[in-house]
């Protein structure tokens, strides 16, 4: 299926609005074109099924063969609202989407004139649009209020989260088949009963809605003797959150705010920890996703994306589906102890007071049972899951508490020098550590490129072709890891660039070194272009548009380096 969502008949090109019905990327001016345009459209329309598993439930397989890079299908969302999961200093800061935009705003400053939830202005536009504030403002103007003006109160009442259930429940008045697609999704509302999430649902939403602003429609319908909403009992709230929790979908919009988002088809797609397929986001055109193929799929290929992180261990991604989305990934990656062959979560063996250390690494005997022994590869050393747990704990809180205070080169060759006689060189926590590393080599006070010696340039060298090798192994058609290989490759031009400086500065150079120069610019040159490559995925975000414009201007410096050298 070809890239372009056009908004012109695919036959004359005039402006239409008539939309295929199965793949809702091509438009007709009347049924007369579409007719006429089918036998060329069919073989590019939808290319999935719907299928049924008893383990994986349904999911999305191909039909045909599908070229990487096209789009598999667009699908605008049955609901999205604001940021599903608030961290600590989202609920202390008071700040929240606009509930007419979702542009931040502070809360306590602009209103909505009739409900007097925060927004960006009382004149925006979306305060009036039925799809984004219109219906649930009628639900919100029968809040009490705020008890007080004091952060804790404003905090306490605006709850942004509990807009994304409202703004679901309301989907029966504002589009009944919406509402019908939204309740046929999976919810697993028996394994959520009693748990963590489940209670933490009913603080948080449950209870707060039924308070603040149920409780009193129901006095208002029994009062008029007219319905308003067919369902909102706690069981059908509890339902909602279940399956906001299970099938939501992170929207990142430009400014760095983050949605969430549920689609029916898209939300059916089965993840993997290596998938074939990545989405983006149209935030000008009512936030419709576009599933696109990351590589070449095959007719007969699950469509699979990854709901978890791609540079967390095994145990760790499976930890956090087990919480989030209630099922165990059993890929090849998470069956495979190595993890494709990086050792992505291994440990170094120590040995013990009998054994010395034996070089061997430390692998899971089952790398899905989180209580699995761990044995070494070269001697008969065995150490426990929850000796693992607690080490990994510990160190995890280490590395993240370090990371989040903006650390210096020192600190973090300190960190990754003590970290090395636990975890083998390619290790997530290492990686992190690395990868960080990287970015200072040429940019840190007294680091910049052109005062690191060629023993540094050597070695930062070296770690970004470790962690590009990595990278290749854990998603080897740059799916999910755009950002980081972008990194990597940009950091790899930046040494390559100031070798071939060095060489061509130097008073008695040579004809061979300009030579080995100008292999060394052009070598950056390849990087640049691969780098700007795989960023064309990441072009609807801000780290990936920062990320690309500096390749672009790092583009154009090489060619002028290259001419330079060669007129030598």
């Amino acid at each position: 299926m070809s890239p372009i969502d056009s908004s012109t008949c695919a036959v004359c090109q005039v402006p239409a609005k008539l939309s295929c019905s199965a793949c809702k990327s091509i438009k007709y001016c009347g049924a007369e074109h579409q007719r006429q345009h089918w036998k060329k459209h069919k073989t590019d329309c939808r290319p999935f099924r719907v299928a049924n598993d008893e383990q994986l439930g349904r999911f999305l397989l191909s039909t045909r063969n599908i070229t990487a890079g096209n789009v598999i299908f667009t699908e605008l969302p049955l609901v999205v609202g604001p940021k599903w999961y608030l961290t600590e200093r989202d609920e202390q800061v008071l700040v929240m989407p606009c509930v007419g935009c979702f542009i931040p705003c502070r809360i306590g400053a602009n209103q909505c004139l009739r409900c007097h939830w925060p927004a960006c202005s009382p004149n925006c536009a979306g305060l009036e649009n039925t799809n984004l504030h219109g219906m649930e403002c009628i639900i919100l103007s029968l809040g009490p209020g705020p008890t007080g003006t004091d952060p804790h109160s404003l905090l306490d009442y605006y709850r942004s989260d509990a807009l994304v259930v409202l703004k679901c429940l309301l989907l029966q008045r504002s589009s009944p088949k919406k509402w019908t697609e939204l309740m046929d999704m999976q919810s697993h509302e028996k394994e959520r009963e009693g748990s963590e999430l489940h209670n933490d649902a009913e603080k948080r939403i449950v209870s707060y809605l039924q308070r603040n602003f149920l409780n009193r429609l129901k006095s208002v319908e029994h009062k008029s003797k007219e319905k308003f909403l067919k369902e909102y009992e706690p069981s059908t709230l509890h339902r909602i959150c279940g399956i906001i929790e299970t099938n939501y979908m992170c929207i990142n919009l430009p400014n760095g705010l983050e949605l969430s988002g549920v689609f029916y088809n898209a939300c059916m797609m089965e993840h993997s920890c290596q998938p074939n397929c990545y989405f983006q986001f149209d935030h000008r055109n009512g936030f419709k996703i576009s599933v696109i193929a990351g590589r070449e799929i095959q007719k007969g290929e699950h469509l699979i994306i990854m709901y978890s992180n791609m540079l967390w261990g095994t145990q760790m991604r499976n930890e956090h589906l087990a919480i989030t989305k209630h099922f165990q990934c059993k890929c090849k990656r998470c069956t495979d102890p190595t993890e494709f062959g990086t050792n992505f979560s291994a440990l170094l063996c120590v040995g013990d007071v009998d054994i010395e250390h034996c070089g061997g690494v430390q692998l899971p005997k089952d790398p899905l049972n989180p209580k699995s022994d761990w044995c070494c590869n070269v001697c008969p050393m065995i150490i426990s899951g929850e000796e693992v747990r607690y080490l990994l704990t510990q160190i995890t809180n280490e590395v993240e508490d370090l990371l989040a205070r903006k650390p210096t080169i020192k600190q973090l060759e300190t960190l990754q020098d003590k970290l090395s006689k636990f975890l083998h060189p390619n290790h997530y926590h290492m990686f992190s550590l690395k990868h960080s590393l990287i970015q200072l080599y040429g940019t840190e006070s007294g680091y910049t490129m052109d005062k690191l010696n060629n023993s540094t340039l050597d070695k930062k060298l070296q770690i970004c072709e470790e962690l590009y090798s990595t990278c290749e192994k854990l998603d080897p058609s740059t799916i999910r890891l755009s950002i980081y290989v972008g990194i990597i490759l940009y950091e790899m031009h930046t040494i390559l660039t100031e070798r071939g400086k060095r060489l061509v500065a130097k008073k008695d150079k040579t004809q061979a070194d300009v030579n080995a120069a100008i292999c060394d610019f052009q070598l950056s040159r390849d990087h640049l272009l691969k780098a700007a490559k795989v960023l064309e995925k990441e072009l609807d975000n801000i780290a990936g548009n920062k990320l690309s414009d500096a390749i672009l201007k790092a583009l154009n410096n090489m060619e002028l380096l290259i001419t330079k050298s060669s007129a030598v």
